[in-house]
């Protein structure tokens, strides 16, 4: 097979692109500004569109009715997309702000919202084209985002100290409510 045309291809370029992440978070240097954002941008190009792009590949299809997986689907992909856009909106108010700690609204939910939507609208779409091979790639993407939250709150604690260990044990979880 094509390696544009394979799911593990595109499988295994988001994955490295999510571990790349991983390591600057390690890294624990101080880059300059350009770096973080070729970190973004390659992170939205590399690890985003391979999660889109796989579902739409030839694989084994789940046994659901297409009407129920479009349904089913539909509603996850919704649901992710509606909290990553309910999380930057409340970004972009505490940027406003001058990057005050967010603890209230989705925030006061799951302490890591954005990751929760961007698990869940690879599932849906995954759900809704009843692509199988996508939807079990679901673990290793909630794997790798849960691994970046737990490397941010690091980040977070350095930042906001004793603000964000109080909002820790207020808001238990981080990216499932009651679970996770």
């Amino acid at each position: 097979m094509e390696p544009l045309r394979d799911v593990f291809f595109w499988a295994t370029l988001a994955t490295a692109t999510a571990v790349l992440e991983i390591v600057v978070f390690i890294s624990r240097r101080k880059y300059r500004r350009f770096v973080y954002v070729l970190s973004g941008i390659s992170a939205v190009i590399l690890f985003e569109f391979p999660r889109f792009y796989i579902p739409l590949l030839p694989q084994p299809t789940i046994g659901f009715n297409k009407l129920l997986a479009h349904i089913l689907g539909g509603i996850i992909f919704a649901l992710g997309v509606s909290i990553i856009a309910a999380s930057t909106i409340q970004l972009m108010k505490a940027r406003r702000e001058g990057w005050k700690l967010q603890t209230d609204g989705i925030y006061g939910v799951v302490r890591h919202p954005m990751y929760l939507g961007d698990v869940l609208w690879a599932l849906g779409l995954s759900v809704f084209f009843r692509a199988l091979y996508a939807i079990l790639l679901t673990p290793l993407w909630f794997f790798l985002r849960y691994s970046i939250a737990l490397l941010e709150e690091e980040k977070l604690i350095e930042k906001y100290g004793d603000a964000y260990r109080m909002y820790m044990k207020k808001v238990k979880k981080r990216l499932i409510p009651k679970v996770i």
